[in-house]
């Protein structure tokens, strides 16, 4: 039996064509990201990057239509407003700093919608318990517990550039205890803390951005008029 496999090929073509299209015309939604306030005497500044990378990976897995821009990139493009020594001090002056026509022209150069802005880290407690070691003729080994807690506790706001106000605001907090028992070796068990908290947070604020990026720009309010 002779397979005809050009026609087949075609139709199959025909078929595919369209779902390519709609996949290649879906609109990338841009989102810068950066975290604020940026304070280096905090302990938890050596955690930005790690929250960053984070959060990216996160959104991006929740929805692949956005487009991350880096907190270096966004530094660089509005520096020096964002370093520690000149970064604003409350959320009503980063709004306004958001508002300033420089900081929009910027930004804009970007073609930036969004901007990710969040805050936390994690926060470990002593290790509590003992452990002890020791050797002879005979071998060695370990024996004892050990255990520390610690706290994740990350918020993000979510904010438009179209007219710098914020469109959401989420939070996310995890706790956790990692143990290390020692039976002849000590054996760590850590705490997922930061991951977890991370996707939580990720996750609502992919969501945010696709629900805000799907409705339709608000209309201009219509002037008013004053009455004869």
């Amino acid at each position: 039996m002779r397979i005809v496999w050009r026609p087949l090929a075609v139709l199959v073509l025909s078929l595919a064509l369209p779902l390519v299209a709609v996949a290649q015309t879906r609109a990338s939604i841009p989102v810068g990201i950066v975290g604020w306030p940026l304070d280096p005497a905090d302990a938890l500044h050596a955690l930005v990057s790690d929250v960053e990378t984070c959060l990216t990976e996160r959104i991006r897995n929740v929805a692949p239509e956005i487009s991350i821009v880096s907190q270096r990139a966004i530094r660089d493009a509005l520096f020096p407003l964002l370093e520690p020594a000149t970064q604003p001090q409350s959320e009503d002056a980063f709004a306004a700093m958001l508002a300033r026509d420089d900081v929009r022209a910027r930004l804009g150069a970007r073609g930036l919608r969004y901007l990710v802005v969040f805050a936390g880290g994690t926060r470990k407690d002593e290790w509590g318990g003992g452990i002890f070691c020791g050797a002879g003729y005979g071998g060695g080994g370990c024996l004892g517990f050990m255990w520390r807690g610690e706290r994740t506790a990350l918020d993000a706001a979510l904010w438009s550039l179209d007219g710098s106000h914020t469109v959401r605001r989420e939070g996310a907090m995890a706790e956790g205890t990692s143990i290390m028992p020692a039976f002849l070796l000590p054996i760590p068990i850590l705490a997922r803390t930061h991951a977890e908290a991370c996707r939580e947070l990720g996750t609502r604020i992919g969501n945010a951005i696709r629900e805000s990026a799907a409705q339709p720009a608000a209309a201009p309010e219509p002037q008013k008029t004053p009455r004869d």
